[in-house]
């Protein structure tokens, strides 16, 4: 029932080329187009500094086990180049002289650049740069043979040519086959081959003399490259004399061409090692994405590109064969980054360890739903330490209660933070998490749940109105909400309910569960609720809420159902939503808004007054409301910063055509989505502007609710009993 959806095509083309790896492109790509049309799956949860060339790389140590003194590989990070946004195409060339191609953030202003000390200085080369496969692929890259000959390749040409006046060799891939990568050195070139039917890849040579090609049959060889793409490898080198291959997977193996053997130069475990030494803290640390590599004729260095899906940009690493090398460690001083539950906040604790390297930054989860530990359990052992004047330094409040830590003297007051700069961010949102002038939460992000559908659903201002309208407009052939937007309107129903206060009332709880029983029989079939897995039911998504994202625009557009619940998390989100209300000609509006406008708030940041480092907890809280995390990794929900809103991605002066969204099941069901005018998103900040309402957000309430909610809808259970239970087991829990 999962609403699983297909990016159809966009408008906004993605300029990339083979020679920074597909695999680059293909990243990147599906990093715009999430974001774009926020294509999240049901359920979804929701990855430096450049140095001038010359400067000295950092050592970083060795990665194996062991004592110091021992043989072994170590890495070296080396000092990015300035200006170059994207690195690749490394080789060692006859001389021992590294080369590297770079290039800036818009694929243009290619250098190539020599280096005689393995990469810790770069100097412009005096280099060929005029050969290109065709127009399409002038920004992708210079390549060299070992001997500095300039050779250019794209998915299905590959052109060699010795320079001016020398004679031009072409070779062409086979057709429902592409190239992947090539290397040449000496009469040799190496090509890896991907074959689209059996999506496998291959190694061949060519003997540039004869132009004779060779594909071996080494059995070591061949099952090496059947893995090689499930590491996402395939890249290559040659040595200088063109007779050893290089080939990245599951590490780095080694084809001898002479002796026809094939062995390990770097095993998998090791290279992980080499390339994420720091796997530590609870911290996203990524071993990158490696798009080039080169190896010396001796085999004691080899040097790769790196693209960091974290920080979205590239690093140039060396391992080098020598004397381990164990550097001691300063003592350091620690942050400690405490969430209740998985959270995006990881993202910035990761962006800040790396701008403040000499801070020790952990980031803890008290329930990551991948041991014995329950969310009754993790808040009590945190509400242990908290009350012992100890814990963490920042508390990611989402899920936790946050007002009984204010009260309790346990959160710090960050007006001075926040106050002098509130032009800066939707400073209502975070006036609604407090309760008068004081400042303890600080919601980073938020989202808006709200109803979609006809004027009449729009005037009812509370559940039992909307009831009503739902009597009203059953039975005319399409339900009033469809089965698959059941849990969201379960979860959003209740955020919104008011049920919970200091305790849950149990009246109101016993209403709701009610009318949950009524939406079930009206907007579906018994059949339908009997076919209902575990997977689809208010359980398994209160375990998710609030990250959970349900679409109930395209159940509405492709006529499931009349109206829908929702919410609005992000600009993709929002162009769905218009594009379903200009078509069906429906608008959208607050949930219940009797009480207030609710809003719920994401990744909420409190500061504990018994904390070690409270100095860093306020540059951390800083960090995070100068938008700087938020504008180097987007994520769905909106940005507290409101300069974060909008971009060209998303605005356009006309509103031009943006793409197009559809579910896998439903190929032919189809959704065209335009960019927002900038008078659609100043009506969105408006709509912002007018929330005013926090929904009460508590994790261990949350999934109890759902259970009896399953329990009524599902198993017959009376309402008024399961509201009963909740209340007996949450009211114990709110009052401890």
């Amino acid at each position: 029932m999962a609403h699983e959806q297909a990016i159809i095509c966009y408008a906004d083309g993605y300029k990339g080329g083979i020679s920074l790896k597909r695999k680059i492109s293909g990243l990147l790509v599906f990093f715009i187009a999430a974001f774009i049309c926020s294509c999240s799956l049901k359920g979804s949860t929701g990855a430096g500094k450049d140095g001038a060339a010359g400067e000295q790389g950092r050592k970083d140590g060795a990665a194996e086990d062991g004592a110091s003194g021992e043989e072994a590989w170590n890495r070296t990070e080396l000092q990015n180049l300035d200006g170059a946004a994207w690195s690749g195409a490394l080789k060692y060339l006859a001389d021992g002289t590294l080369r590297l191609s770079v290039m800036d953030q818009e694929y243009e202003n290619a250098q190539v650049l020599d280096s005689r000390d393995n990469g810790e200085s770069w100097q412009a080369a005096d280099a060929d740069m005029s050969l290109t496969t065709g127009q399409e692929y002038e920004y992708t890259g210079k390549y060299y043979s070992a001997e500095g000959i300039q050779y250019a390749y794209s998915e299905t040409k590959l052109i060699l040519q010795g320079g001016k006046g020398t004679e031009t060799k072409e070779i062409h891939a086979e057709e429902g086959e592409r190239f992947y990568n090539a290397a040449v050195s000496a009469n040799t070139l190496a090509v890896t081959v991907f074959n689209d039917e059996y999506q496998q890849l291959r190694a061949e040579f060519y003997d540039l003399t004869a132009m004779e090609r060779r594909q071996p049959d080494n059995p070591e060889l061949l099952e090496y490259m059947k893995t090689a793409a499930d590491f996402a490898g395939g890249e290559i080198a040659l040595d200088s004399s063109g007779t050893v291959l290089y080939i990245y997977g599951d590490g780095i193996g080694r084809y001898d061409l002479v002796e026809d053997k094939f062995s390990l130069l770097i095993e998998r475990d090791l290279y992980d090692k080499l390339m994420n030494p720091n796997e530590k803290n609870g911290l996203i640390h990524d071993v990158g994405l490696l798009t080039s590599f080169a190896v010396n004729d001796s085999e004691d260095k080899i040097v790769m590109t790196v693209w960091d899906s974290i920080s979205q940009k590239p690093r140039l690493y060396r391992f080098e064969r020598g004397i381990r090398k164990q550097e001691k460690q300063a003592s350091k001083d620690k942050l400690r980054i405490y969430s209740l539950k998985p959270s995006s906040i990881r993202y910035a604790a990761t962006f800040f360890q790396e701008k403040y390297p000499e801070l020790e930054v952990i980031y803890e989860t008290g329930c990551t739903g991948e041991d014995s530990v329950t969310l009754t359990d993790a808040v009590r052992t945190l509400n242990t330490e908290l009350m012992a004047g100890e814990g963490p330094d920042i508390l990611i409040l989402d899920g936790l209660p946050g007002d009984s830590y204010r009260e309790k003297g346990i959160l710090e007051d960050v007006t001075e933070i926040v106050e002098p700069e509130k032009e800066k961010y939707f400073y209502n949102v975070i006036s609604a998490c407090n309760e008068g002038n004081t400042i303890y939460q600080i919601p980073t992000y938020f989202n808006v749940p709200v109803i979609l559908g006809d004027a009449d659903v729009l005037e009812a201002k509370n559940r039992d109105e909307l009831m009503e309208i739902l009597r009203t407009k059953s039975g005319v052939g399409i339900p009033f909400l469809s089965s698959e937007n059941l849990a969201e309107a379960a979860v959003q129903l209740f955020a919104v309910s008011g049920i919970l206060e200091e305790t849950a009332d149990e009246e109101k709880l016993s209403d709701y569960y009610r009318d949950l029983e009524t939406i079930a029989g009206l907007c579906f079939s018994d059949g339908e609720r009997e076919i209902f897995s575990a997977y689809d039911k208010m359980t398994y998504w209160a375990k998710q809420y609030p990250d959970a994202l349900f679409d109930p625009e395209l159940d509405i557009y492709f006529d499931k159902a009349q109206a829908g619940i929702g919410r609005i998390r992000d600009l993709g989100n929002y162009m769905k939503t218009l594009s379903v209300c200009k078509e069906k000609n429906l608008s959208y509006q607050y949930l219940n808004r009797e009480k207030g406008n609710y809003f719920i708030a994401r990744d909420v940041i409190g500061i504990n007054r018994g904390g070690k480092n409270p100095d860093a907890a306020r540059q951390f809280l800083q960090y995070c409301l100068s938008g700087e995390v938020q504008k180097k990794q987007e994520l769905p929900d909106i940005s507290i910063v409101r300069d974060v809103l909008g971009g060209e991605r998303y605005v356009s002066e006309n509103g031009e055509y943006a793409g197009r969204v559809s579910r896998k099941y439903t190929p032919d069901e189809i959704m065209d989505l335009y960019k927002l005018t900038p008078a659609e998103l100043e009506e969105l900040i408006t709509f912002f502007e007018g929330l005013d309402t926090r929904v009460k957000d508590d994790a261990v309430v949350m999934q109890k609710v759902m259970e009896q909610a399953d329990a009524c809808v599902f198993d017959g259970k009376d309402p008024k009993s399961a509201a009963a239970d909740v209340c007996r087991e949450v009211n114990l829990y709110l009052n401890e």
